[in-house]
Order: C-alpha cells, then sequence, then structure tokens
C-alpha cells in the first residue's frame, strides 16, 4: 500500500469520494492505505456525497431534455393531422362539396374521432400541457431552478453554471 498520494490522484479521489464512492473502495482502488485517505478528507474535510445532487440534478436535466424533444415531435406529428384534415375539409368547403358518399364522410368523421382519441392518449403519455398547466410547470420549473443555484452556491460555485463531471 501507498502512503503518499500525488495531487492529480487526490484531486480524483476527492471528486468521487464527493460524489458518493464510498472511501475504503477508493482506497482500495487506487493502492492506497485506507488510514492515509481517511487522515486526508479528514484533515481537508472533504464531505461524501456532497456534490451527488449536482449529479443528480445533471441527470434529471438531460432527461428532462430528451422528453421535452419528444414531446414536441408527438405535438408536431398530431398538428400535420390536424393541418390534413383541416386542408381536406376546407377544399370541400370552398368547392361547396360534401363527402361524395355516405361511407366517405363516416370515414372522414371516424379519423377525425380517431386522431383526438388517440392525442388525448398522447397528452397522458408525454405530459403535453394545457396553457393552465404549463404556466403551474413554470412555476414549478423556476422554483426547481432557485433550488439548483442554491445548492451550487453552497457548493461553492457561484456561476451557476454547468459543472464538470
Amino acid at each position: 500500500m501507498i502512503n503518499k498520494v500525488s495531487s492529480a490522484i487526490k484531486k480524483e479521489i476527492r471528486k468521487r469520494f464527493e460524489y458518493g464512492e464510498d472511501l475504503k473502495e477508493l482506497a482500495y482502488e487506487y493502492k492506497l492505505s485506507y488510514g492515509t485517505l481517511r487522515n486526508l478528507s479528514s484533515k481537508e474535510k472533504w464531505e461524501k456525497g456532497i456534490n451527488a445532487s449536482i449529479l443528480y440534478i445533471k441527470e434529471v436535466e438531460k432527461d428532462i431534455e430528451s422528453h421535452i424533444t419528444e414531446r414536441e415531435e408527438v405535438k408536431g406529428h398530431y398538428k400535420n393531422l390536424h393541418k390534413s384534415n383541416l386542408a381536406y375539409l376546407i377544399e370541400l368547403e370552398r368547392k361547396k362539396e360534401r363527402p361524395i358518399s355516405k361511407a366517405r364522410e363516416e370515414a372522414l368523421k371516424n379519423r377525425i374521432t380517431a386522431h383526438r382519441e388517440n392525442y388525448e392518449f398522447a397528452k397522458e403519455l408525454y405530459s403535453i400541457m394545457n396553457p393552465d398547466e404549463e404556466i403551474d410547470y413554470k412555476i414549478k420549473l423556476a422554483k426547481y431552478e432557485a433550488y439548483k443555484k442554491e445548492l451550487l452556491k453552497d457548493n461553492g460555485d457561484d456561476k451557476g453554471g454547468d459543472i464538470e463531471i
């Protein structure tokens, strides 16, 4: 076992410890004396898991971004479906026509109903919000951002920006 620790290894171990890894496992991995690491961490006042919440926030943000992208894509598909139905109905109105047969009229009605029902299901599945729900969401997001800034400030990063991991 090694009792002296280079500054580069010490920084790496401290970073991993502050993200929640166990000091004994780190000592074993880096082939260092556990006592040396324990004394070093105590002397420099390392706090286990202090950065775990920041790491969690970054993961949540990444997940939210992918969810938003997927949701916007789904909304775009339903907008296109609506536009195509609307264009067809406008064309019929412009020509002062009704669908040629009762079966076509029924098919159009069924297609529009199916799109509406599928959109309702997609709203639940992809958390597509109406304007009131979006306002509530933005209020929660503002509270989240304030919490995140407070967390970053408490961690010594006053920039409030991205954190290297």
